[in-house]
């Protein structure tokens, strides 16, 4: 769809240093990246060490301080006083931290956690909302050397208790609650613990929501003690000089079997990549406010909430809650009072937020303060693009850049970027500098007409991309560098097609793995998960478009009795529950369907394409 041109002019990297960077080779780009946005302690020998792929190694030799990189830096300039975190809770309570005090508090926490013996290389893993203890923990872990390890905490014990025995993490980070959640975090860790096959040193609990708990004596700290109680800091001797190949996270993300898989992603690669493409596709300067929508446990969380805008010196405005049909107000309530610039959000949010003002008639707000727009987890429909363009901000010409990344690859990988390519086209998405993607067909070969349809991948490694399965170099090798036979590629899971002027459409994985800005859910889980109650005999998830929500997963099941509508009503229940207490309330299917018999193929597989059609007709969509 063609829409008025849009005269953005960019405050940080330029048009024609974009280019400049576009005409780079590899090499020479991200050299020239690493020296501009890392302070290093020592320099590295080379940038890239590809003497053993598929495992690439950024900047060898080269050793640098994540602490200063991230804030310490900024403590010499007027950004000292400036603030770097806005918070806002689910319970609206406010806190503001500067500069100063973040690296007051980060450092409180450094302390604590050596002298409990969190070394360089254990794994930490944070079970925690969208709070400030949550950055806190990320950046501490980071500065040490220790690999935290961010779960989302509507997962359940079960699969808490799996990733736990996966990562062996020796310590824990979580709260007595969350505010929006009705259950006891620490009581959902408590679960988890008895389920280990081996013992946690300690668990740090957060007092957030000032619920009771239970706590292990010796074992379980309330965090305020850990940052306070001088006893916790005293003879702490601290080294936060680390290697620049060094591992810096671990993230889970989904595969199609129970099985957990963590990407491993190295520190200097992913500092340069998080703070280029932050700069480059949201073009923050000391004036803005950012809002990044998503939550802090995905990688869009780590990437554009954590690492990117704070070792820039940018402010980030972070809510503990979630935007959604029901409390949209808050949205335009927060952008007001904050003042918030620039937005990085999702379709499903915007949806939300579109659907509330045609229904809600005390909702006739705009925003007067946004003046740039990042959306991405999935694909932005038209009118949804034209609803945020023109009616969102009081200023009717919002930039809108649409960005395409995944866990995998450590941030956004093909964006429009916004005072570069034209926004009067909206599927705009070009390759950003340094990135060599591909269309290629099943047996490798390269396409590149127009209309052409076929699988993404990449020609070339990046620095922010994982370096490694944790405890799975099978995996790593045989899910993501792909053979073909005339060279090896890394596959991204993900289609795409040219369109009639050379830009790339992202078509959606080609797996069983549904991605949304909440994050991946596996298909096949969810229906082995559902299998495994004694009274389904059959089951299939399925995807499919809808015109408020952009699509929703539908699970539909063949029970072994039928029996009457109380039956029914009842198994609906346990469905849900099972699910929830099995995977987790984010692989809670949209919508539970019971059907007598489910359609197949000759060979007797589900016929998935005619169960997506009876579905689109049973929704009345």
């Amino acid at each position: 769809m063609v829409h008025p041109k849009l005269n953005y002019e960019r405050k940080k990297i330029s048009a024609q240093q974009y280019d400049d960077y576009q005409n780079m080779s590899a090499s020479a780009l991200f050299d020239d990246l690493a020296r501009k946005y890392i302070e290093w302690q020592e320099p590295y020998r080379k940038v890239l060490d590809d003497m053993a792929p598929p495992y690439y190694r950024w900047y060898t030799g080269g050793k640098l301080d994540v602490f200063h990189n991230i804030l310490g830096r900024h403590l010499d300039t007027a950004r000292r006083n400036k603030a770097a975190l806005i918070w806002r809770g689910a319970n609206f309570e406010e806190r503001t931290y500067t500069y100063q005090t973040l690296a007051h508090e980060v450092m409180a926490l450094i302390n604590g956690l050596v002298h409990l013996g969190v070394k360089k290389g254990d794994r930490v893993l944070l079970f925690m909302p969208d709070i400030p203890e949550t950055v806190m923990a990320m950046i501490a872990c980071a500065s040490i050397g220790a690999i935290h390890v961010a779960y989302h905490m509507a997962y359940s014990a079960e699969a808490l208790a799996q990733r736990l025995n996966h990562c062996q993490a020796k310590f824990i980070i979580t709260c007595d609650g969350a505010h929006q959640r009705t259950r006891s975090l620490k009581g959902v860790v408590n679960e988890a613990l008895e389920r280990l096959d081996y013992e946690v040193s300690h668990c740090i609990v957060v007092e957030h929501t000032h619920r009771h708990v239970q706590m292990q004596p010796k074992r379980d700290i309330w965090y305020h003690d850990l940052v306070t109680d001088p006893e916790f800091s005293r003879g702490a001797t601290l080294d936060l000089v680390r290697h620049a190949d060094e591992p810096l996270f671990m993230i889970y993300t989904s595969t199609k079997s129970k099985k957990p898989r963590a990407a491993m992603h190295s520190l200097a690669g992913y500092l340069v990549w998080a703070q280029f493409t932050t700069e480059l596709l949201f073009d923050l300067d000391d004036m803005d406010i950012f809002w990044n929508t998503a939550d802090l446990v995905w990688v869009n969380g780590h990437t554009y909430s954590v690492y990117g805008p704070l070792a820039l010196g940018a402010t980030l405005f972070l809510y503990e809650g979630t935007i959604s049909y029901e409390n949209t107000q808050f949205f335009f309530d927060y952008l007001d009072k904050f003042h918030v610039t620039v937005l990085y959000t999702t379709p499903t949010i915007l949806r939300s937020v579109m659907r509330a003002k045609s229904t809600k008639r005390y909702l006739n707000r705009s925003s007067n303060s946004l003046r740039l727009i990042g959306c991405g987890g999935e694909k932005i429909s038209e009118d949804l693009y034209d609803w945020t363009q023109f009616e969102l901000t009081n200023t009717r010409n919002l930039p809108i850049t649409q960005i395409w990344g995944q866990t995998e690859t450590g941030g956004c990988l093909i964006a429009g970027v916004p005072g570069v390519h034209g926004f009067e086209d909206d599927t705009m998405m070009a390759p950003l500098p340094g990135v060599e993607a591909r269309l290629i067909d099943g047996q490798g070969h390269v396409l590149d007409q127009p209309g052409e349809a076929g699988r993404l991948v990449l020609a070339t490694p990046l620095p922010s991309m994982l370096q490694d399965l944790y405890k799975d170099e099978v995996g790593y090798q045989q899910t993501f560098w792909k053979k073909y036979p005339e060279r090896t590629y890394f596959s991204t899971g993900d289609g795409a097609a040219y369109d009639d002027k050379g830009n790339l459409n992202l078509t959606g994985r080609l797996d069983d793995i549904l991605s949304t800005g909440a994050g991946r859910r596996s298909l096949d889980e969810i229906e082995e998960t559902v299998l495994t109650m004694k009274r389904v005999r059959e089951c299939a998830a399925i995807v499919i478009d809808h015109p408020s929500q952009g699509y929703i997963l539908v699970t539909y099941c063949v029970l072994k009795d039928f029996r009457d509508e109380s039956y029914r009503e009842k198994t609906l229940r346990e469905i849900r529950e099972h699910i929830i207490e099995e995977i987790g309330e984010l692989n809670l299917p949209d919508k539970i369907r019971f059907t007598k018999y489910l359609p197949k193929t000759p060979d007797n597989r589900v016929n998935r394409d005619l169960l997506k059609e009876i579905a689109l007709q049973m929704e009345g969509i």
